[in-house]
This record gives C-alpha cells, structure tokens and sequence, in this order.
C-alpha cells in the first residue's frame, strides 16, 4: 500500500539523493587525478576514500527505494544528513590530497634538480636542460654558449679558512652568477667549485657575461679576513659558442673546458674564449 510521503520523508530523501549525486561526482573526480597521482601513499588513501563514498552512495539508492514504503523519521534525516557531510568531507579531502601531492611532487622535482648548498640546477638537470636547449637553438639558428668557471686556488683557500668559509665563498659565486644572467640563461654548478653557464647570444656577448662575473666575484666575494691583508678572490672563465665542431653537448663542455685550462695557464683572473687569443 502506498505511503503518503512525510515532511521526514521528503527530506530524507532529498539528502540521500544530494549524496548520491555528490558521491558519484566525487568518484568521478577523484578517478580524473588518479593518473596523476605518483606517490602510492597518496594513492591507496585516494582508493579508500572511493570504496567509503561508493558504500554511502549505494545504500543512499537503496533508502531512496525504501523512502516510498516506510514512514521516516526525524533520527533517519539526521542519518541522511550526517551521510552527505560525510560525503562533502571525503570530496574535500580529495581535493586536499590532489594539491598536497602537486606540491610534494615539486618540492621532490625541486630538490632532484637543485643543488642543495647553492641554490643553482645541479649537474644533471643541466645536461637534461641543456641538450634541449640546444636542439631548440640549433633548429631556429639562434647562437649559444658555453662557459665554465672555477675559483682560482679554491683548494688553498678551503684548506685556510675551513669548508665553512669554502661553502661561503660559492654561494657568494652563486649569487653573482644569478645577478649577472639573464632568466633564460642556464645556470648550474657542475661540480666541487666549478660552475657552468649556457647562455643565449654571440660569443662576444658571453665574454662581457664572464668578464662582469670576474669583476664582481674579486669585489664582492672577497673573505673579511684576506681583505684586510690585500688579498682577493678571484675565478678563472673559458667560454666556447655553438658550431660545427661543438655540435653536441659533450663537445661544447669540452671546448669550454679547454678554455678554463688556457685561462688558468695565461695567469688565473681572466677569460678564454674560442677564436680570441
């Protein structure tokens, strides 16, 4: 026999049918980001989350049925209602997971491809990021180059004033480095004391870089103590273009490598560059 509907009908069933339709949109939702999702933890809490929504939202189908042979009552709504908040909460807390895994996963990204002490991309993302800058340059026909620097008797220095003192003096490096280069520029330490800039532009272009990197390294990161004395501090810069023979990565390193070399052999403090003498 047919039942007339309740105000405690009505209104449970008007919450039992918002949670059933916010629980399939929060599965669907939640199915859209679990591609996304690297980490496992965050996973399997976002599957749990699913079975728990998809229990609510089959026993709400089925209350919706029983709504219409049974007379309700007010602790029934109550239940109705403290289903759909529940429901709301785990939706919400998707949404939390979803950007706490955005942001942890970057922080991780961050962290693998930065160097710790300076601040500057380390030596892998620069040969990730480098060799696809130099495709891009190469197919456009855009000039690049390449420089590499190291701190001139960086070893004497480290062995006089401590590692704390060295760790001082190639942040201070860092931070010349990220003040005399432009945003597009890619700036990493490459290792120990040695750094490497690929910049966009002439060779002559990237002289004046290093020549202002010199400058600014014997002005600003020169230690207290040696200052007093007379003493400075100072880096040596060998910088290579793109061309024919230094078509690869590898080959571009190398060129401005050999240049650092005749750099530290003319006398330290300066730039080499290919093709100037």
């Amino acid at each position: 026999m047919a039942i007339t509907l309740s105000l405690q009908n009505i209104l449970e069933l008007t919450f039992n049918a918002l949670t059933a339709a916010t629980g399939i949109v929060v599965i669907i939702l939640g199915l859209r980001i679990t591609s996304q999702l690297t980490l496992s933890t965050h996973r399997r809490a976002l599957w749990i989350s699913f079975g728990a929504v998809a229990l609510i939202v089959a026993s709400n189908l089925a209350t919706v049925w029983a709504n219409f042979s049974r007379i309700s009552t007010f602790k029934d709504v109550g239940g109705a209602v403290a289903e759909m908040v529940a429901v709301c909460s785990v939706g919400w807390a998707v949404r939390l997971l979803n950007r706490a895994e955005k942001e942890e996963v970057s922080s991780l990204r961050r962290e693998a491809n930065m160097d710790e002490l300076t601040g500057l991309a380390n030596r892998e993302f620069f040969h990730r990021a480098a060799k696809r800058r130099m495709e891009l340059y190469e197919r456009n026909g855009l000039p690049l180059t390449c420089a590499i620097l190291d701190v001139d008797d960086f070893k004497f220095y480290n062995d006089t004033y401590g590692h704390e003192g060295g760790d001082t003096v190639l942040r201070c490096l860092a931070g010349v480095l990220g003040e005399c280069t432009r945003a597009d520029d890619l700036v990493a330490r490459y290792g120990g004391d040695e750094f490497v800039m690929l910049l966009g532009g002439s060779l002559e272009d990237a002289i004046k870089v290093a020549e202002r990197v010199c400058g600014k390294v014997e002005f600003e990161c020169v230690p207290r103590e040696e200052a007093t004395l007379g003493g400075s501090l100072t880096v040596s810069v060998g910088v290579a273009s793109l061309g024919e023979d230094t078509a690869t990565l590898q080959g571009l390193i190398r060129a401005a490598d050999e240049e650092l070399y005749r750099a530290k052999s003319a006398g330290k403090n300066r730039v080499a560059a290919s093709g100037r003498r």
